[in-house]
């Protein structure tokens, strides 16, 4: 795999304050990959923060010293200046009056002036952008919807998978052949891996390709999984937390959405009601996965869960040779080429049935049967 390592480097030789994103309710190779990233920069001595939004978990494989933000807010400060050149401050308090915050200063020797204090509207401090896993701007969800001249702005390193791929950054590293964004990570990183970011590493790939049961694993990548094990990855700890232990909320969801299971050609699918929401698990994303690699011919599952009365989300999971935004485009779907999320002004019975019967006749028509 070619990575363009000159032009990473250059980038970030220019960069001081990195921020790593990804695409809403990140999968785990995104949550994963963008730690291995915050590892590596830190260990280079610059300033990374990860923001993510939507549904995630934070595994305990992952580094207990990492910290993840669900929004850039904190970064939008307003900024009162005071020129404490001259005088010197002796005590700073503030009182809340009605509508009114009165900030106190007490000098040390002298008095301040107007003209000692100007206000600034702080911007977000990062000039570099690394985002993972998504295929336009809007897929970052909040994080961008909420800072769109701030992503204008800057710079920005775009990892991705996906053929879709809208190109928006200054430098556009999508790679379609790779199994995940760890292992094209990997690439960029193989000659500064710890402990730490090899096991984070290692996580992205597991998760990405099922422990190693796609059809994108190669000699290479398990080449890849061998180094990263021998650099003290945590595969054990990886794997029983991924696939040996589930909580009793995961473990109930996976006996209603086996019990009320059904199949229509190449398609499987199955639904939670509104009541079962409160037990969602985190890693949702997952067990869909999950569910279509354990049933074989299967091309794509969908699971539903009523939102409202009228309103009904949807999880659709495609293998790799069919794109599932295509199969929904005009339903306005949000996510990946092969997992993608949507709602439906419809009841739980009549969404499932539009739906099913949608993708069923989409399949035929691009000559997947």
């Amino acid at each position: 795999m070619e990575i363009p390592v000159k032009e990473l480097n250059n980038l970030l030789s220019k960069a001081n304050n990195i921020l790593i994103t990804g695409q809403q309710d990140p999968s785990i190779d995104i949550v994963a990959t963008a730690c291995a990233w915050q590892i590596f920069l830190r260990e280079q001595n610059k300033q990374a923060d990860i923001c993510l939004t939507g549904k995630y978990q934070l595994w305990d494989f992952l580094p207990s010293t990492l910290a993840i933000k669900n929004n850039l807010d904190e970064a939008n400060k307003f900024q009162i200046i005071l020129d404490v050149s001259k005088v010197k401050v002796k005590q700073l308090s503030y009182d809340l009056i009605g509508d009114e915050l009165r900030i106190n200063i007490l000098p040390e020797n002298g008095n301040f002036e107007s003209r000692n204090v100007k206000t600034e509207k702080g911007d977000l401090v990062y000039d570099l952008i690394i985002t993972l896993g998504a295929s336009g701007l809007e897929s970052l969800g909040s994080t961008f919807f909420e800072h769109r001249d701030f992503f204008n702005n800057t710079d920005i390193i775009n990892i991705d998978r996906s053929i879709l791929n809208e190109n928006f950054g200054q430098l556009n590293v999508v790679e379609l052949s790779s199994s995940s964004l760890a292992e094209i990570s990997y690439y960029f990183f193989q000659d500064n891996i710890s402990k730490d970011l090899a096991t984070c590493l290692l996580a992205g790939i597991i998760s990405a390709t099922n422990s190693f049961q796609s059809p994108l694993v190669t000699p290479a990548l398990l080449e890849i999984a061998s180094q990263l094990i021998i650099k003290g990855a945590a595969r054990q700890k990886i794997i029983e937390e991924l696939y040996r232990t589930k909580d009793i909320a995961t473990l109930k969801n996976w006996g209603r959405i086996l019990s009320r299971l059904k199949q229509r050609g190449r398609i499987i699918f199955s639904y939670l009601e509104h009541g079962d929401m409160d037990t969602l698990p985190q890693d949702f994303q997952g067990l869909v996965k999950d569910l279509i690699l354990s049933t074989p011919e299967t091309q794509v599952a969908i699971i539903f869960y009523q939102v409202e009365l009228e309103k009904t989300e949807a999880w659709i999971y495609s293998t790799e040779n069919i794109n599932a935004l295509d199969l929904v485009r005009d339903l306005s779907p949000q996510g990946s080429k092969n997992l993608v999320k949507l709602t439906i002004d419809h009841n739980l019975e009549k969404s499932k049935e539009l739906l099913a019967t949608r993708i069923s006749e989409a399949i035929k028509f691009l000559g997947h049967n």
